[in-house]
């Protein structure tokens, strides 16, 4: 069962980008804020393009959103209002795969549904290191060797 402070935590929230240079346009969207499985998957199917942008800090906080919305680099500034450095935060990509098409159309950004895969943009800094302190990507990072509708595809 799910504490008060989880349940507070995961829910849909109103995103911000811009950057951080005179006259940057400000844009205003939905994502979520540590989302859980369910979550992310619920908000994939939505998309135009079935894929997501992640971004992860220190802390293990992480914000999801649509692809087609803002750039990880814009939205990190317009949320936290710093700029960003590399070895500050873990950004991502997440979409479906697939693992039953065939070799061409696997990895296929416009799987409808499927297992899950997780792509970390900045494993040379601290990629892996940020995103596995979030729980809903710890728990999808266990699930790597598992077989069947379970998998999960994680990149780095």
């Amino acid at each position: 069962m799910k504490s008060f402070k989880q349940y507070i935590n995961e829910k849909a929230s109103k995103l911000s980008a811009t950057f951080p240079y005179k006259g940057a346009e400000w844009k205003d969207f939905r994502g979520l804020e540590n989302p859980n499985e369910r979550e992310l998957r619920t908000l994939i199917k939505k998309t135009k393009f079935k894929e997501l942008r992640f971004v992860v800090d220190a802390k293990g906080k992480m914000w999801a959103w649509d692809t087609e919305d803002a750039l990880h680099d814009a939205v990190i500034f317009a949320m936290t209002g710093e700029k960003y450095v590399g070895g500050t935060y873990a950004k991502g990509i997440i979409n479906f795969i697939n693992p039953d098409a065939e070799d061409g159309e696997k990895f296929s950004i416009t799987a409808k549904d499927g297992n899950l895969h997780v792509l970390v943009l900045n494993t040379r800094t601290v990629g892996d290191d940020f995103a596995l302190k979030n729980k809903t990507m710890k728990a999808l990072a266990k699930r790597i060797n598992t077989k069947g509708k379970d998998r999960v595809w994680w990149k780095a």
